[in-house]
């Protein structure tokens, strides 16, 4: 039982980081960032869990339930975040967008996510275990564990730190410290809430009001990047440098070649932080102000300058196949194997 729960969790986890990865729709951020963000936050909720285990069981303390929504677990488990990030990831060379405050966040919710996610496991997926057992028949516990892992796996918590994400973003890049204490106390009021509605029939028209805030907060901060301020500068560029060419009565084979940059522009996505930089700087050089002047130096110069920006569009493209996905998936998934058993036994 104690390895399904494992595996379950750990796989529900792993995809969820992955699909934090895959929906970045910036400059993709380092995966072993990622992941000691991710194992870090892991320790950091053990911990966390162990001293609030300690606390309560000692002084036997008991609250309100407006107590226990808004403080000891809004509180207390969103300034646990909070120091994460701040601890480890403030500082780093590549959280150098406002998006990036989303994905760091996000990584560090999923952390605290599946350790949550063990206790919820264990509690309720015990006595279908049990009867399981007695009868022979293990449906109900399947059933169980499969919808506490699905149900839990995508929680609050992910919810939640996409709107302390954009405010932590929006503070390193505006120089505003007081953002970050706004997001904080956002996630405050917004954790005690859905723990609040968590009980409620309106459930369900809350998840689905809170994530379309979310949709809406996370377009708005990708509309602030420098990724897509420059796509859609570059996108322009190319547009009128087609139609010039087109005015022009250019090479046909140089058009194509234009059309060709144009439609592999995305691959810049998948090239992760500073070497996507790196490359949009490249490109942005070596596209001619004007098909005119580039023809007057002569086609061949301008093709191979189209040669050579095709070809760095290209070169990264492999890293969005199922592969590169696989290896991924399992730098997030492999160490969780060997951590979480061990933090099991020390519970």
């Amino acid at each position: 039982m104690i390895g399904d729960i494992i595996i379950a969790n750990i796989i529900a986890s792993g995809c969820l980081v992955l699909l934090i990865y895959m929906f970045d729709f910036n400059e993709k951020e380092p995966s072993w960032t990622l992941v000691r963000l991710y194992l870090l936050s892991i320790l950091a909720t053990f911990l966390f869990g162990k001293l609030k285990t300690i606390l309560f069981m000692h002084y036997q303390w008991e609250f309100a339930p407006w107590v226990n929504n808004f403080i000891v677990a809004g509180f207390f488990e969103e300034i646990l975040k909070l120091g994460v990030v701040m601890a480890l990831a403030w500082r780093l060379c590549c959280f150098n967008d406002e998006s990036d405050g989303i994905v760091y966040y996000l990584v560090v919710a999923a952390g605290f996510t599946v350790l949550e996610n063990l206790g919820y496991s264990f509690q309720f997926v015990i006595n279908p275990y049990l009867v399981g057992l007695q009868t022979g028949h293990m449906g109900m516990y399947r059933e169980a564990l499969q919808q506490i892992v699905v149900l839990r796996a995508v929680s609050g918590h992910i919810f939640i730190n996409v709107v302390s994400g954009a405010f932590l973003g929006l503070a390193r890049f505006r120089h505003k410290p007081i953002l970050i204490a706004a997001g904080f106390l956002a996630a405050v009021l917004l954790h005690g809430l859905w723990n609040t509605m968590a009980s409620t029939r309106y459930m369900g028209l809350f998840m689905m009001a809170f994530l379309i805030m979310d949709i809406l907060i996370v377009i708005r901060v990708i509309r602030m990047s420098f990724y897509f301020k420059f796509m859609t500068r570059l996108k322009q560029r190319l547009k009128e440098l087609i139609r010039e060419g087109r005015e022009t009565a250019l090479n046909q084979d140089m058009l194509s070649l234009l059309e060709i940059i144009r439609d592999n522009l995305g691959a810049l996505r998948a090239m992760e932080g500073d070497t996507m930089r790196k490359q949009a700087r490249e490109i942005t050089e070596l596209l001619p102000p004007t098909i005119q002047g580039a023809v007057a130096e002569g086609n061949d110069s301008l093709a191979a300058r189209l040669i050579r920006i095709n070809g760095i569009l290209g070169r990264d493209r492999k890293k969005t196949g199922g592969l590169f996905l696989l290896f991924l998936f399992l730098k997030f998934a492999v160490p969780g194997f060997f951590l979480l058993p061990v933090l099991i036994y020390l519970m």
